[in-house]
């Protein structure tokens, strides 16, 4: 499964880890390609660098060795949505066809995308039916 991992699950994971890191995780060793676009990588940056600047680099080389993938983020526009923001990540995602976006942007889990799926950290746990792998 081709899935985008938007700024916030990646700041969640690398800043504050729970669930979203352990997701990370569990995806990586399941052999899921998770992608990063241009865009969120910038944005991803940015964020670091505002909120966090006394271990921004440090969080940034982890992120460099985690096994992303990387796309470059698509001149072209697709989709409307609530926050314009958002135009760009999917965009990006109809562009590489990617199957999921993994977000916790309220915008994005509430516009009813049909393709790419918009889910949260909790939702592509269910849909994967990770948790069992933690009873076994």
């Amino acid at each position: 499964m081709k899935i985008l991992i938007d700024t916030n699950v990646l700041i969640s994971a690398l800043i504050f880890h729970g669930k979203p890191l352990a997701l990370l995780n569990k995806l990586i060793l399941k052999g899921h390609t998770i992608y990063v676009t241009s865009y969120i990588e910038q944005e991803f940056k940015e964020k670091l660098m505002q909120k966090w600047p006394y271990k921004a680099d440090n969080i940034y080389k982890i992120y460099k060795n985690i096994g992303f993938s990387f796309l470059r983020s698509s001149e072209e526009k697709f989709g409307t949505l609530r926050d314009e923001k958002d135009i760009q990540i999917l965009s990006d995602a109809i562009f590489h066809g990617i199957n999921v976006i993994l977000s916790g942007d309220k915008d994005f889990l509430e516009s009813d995308l049909e393709y790419p799926m918009v889910m949260s950290v909790s939702m592509l746990y269910d849909y994967l039916n990770l948790d069992k792998d933690e009873h076994n």
